[in-house]
């Protein structure tokens, strides 16, 4: 469902429960990161679905389990997470593979969340979503990730920077629904 402003698109999620990692299987060998087909043609709003809808049903932003169809091949992820070693990788599998190295840790009991409080068109060629990774109540982290889309590459995400809002004891994710500004994904007063 769409609500629009001047010139931006945004979506208000649903809140029903977010997918609970611990039933995932990553798996990243079933994914066929090189002959998926890619998702040309999209503008920046239904690739925002895409982004959005992929999201929850993966948590791929924690799993790994991303959606190749799309990234494009010459995909570049950055990221100012002071415990990720503020990292900058190449290619869409590499960086799924990365994340989930890295953030899909823990035992079977204490898989990283993935909380999506919203995905917008923010600016053109822009996506943007605020979502939760949580761990338990006093491990959790608040990240604003950014999509960069080109039309040189048939609509597809080219980049992506995640920023950590939040380093530790992020709120839950009801309170930043409760505060999020739907058009720029930002949490009104708790930065």
């Amino acid at each position: 469902m769409f609500a629009s402003s001047t010139t931006l698109m945004y979506r208000k999620p649903s809140f029903a429960d977010t997918t609970d990692t611990t039933t995932i299987t990553a798996n990243l060998n079933d994914i066929d990161w090189n002959n998926t087909p890619k998702s040309l043609g999209l503008n920046t709003e239904r690739m925002c679905d895409g982004i959005n809808d992929s999201i929850r049903e993966s948590s791929w932003l924690v799993t790994g389990l991303g959606s190749p169809s799309y990234f494009s091949d010459g995909f570049l992820y950055q990221s100012d997470d002071e415990d990720e070693a503020n990292v900058r990788i190449r290619g869409y599998e590499a960086y799924c593979r990365w994340i989930n190295n890295t953030r899909y840790t823990g035992s079977s009991t204490t898989k990283p969340q993935c909380d999506l409080i919203c995905c917008s068109v923010t600016a053109k060629s822009t996506i943007t979503a605020l979502w939760r990774l949580g761990y338990d109540e006093k491990r959790s982290k608040v990240y604003l990730s950014t999509f960069i889309t080109s039309n040189d590459q048939g609509g597809l995400v080219i980049s992506q920077n995640d920023k950590v809002l939040i380093a530790k004891n992020a709120p839950s994710g009801a309170e930043l629904r409760a505060k999020c500004n739907w058009y720029s994904c930002m949490p009104e007063s708790l930065l």
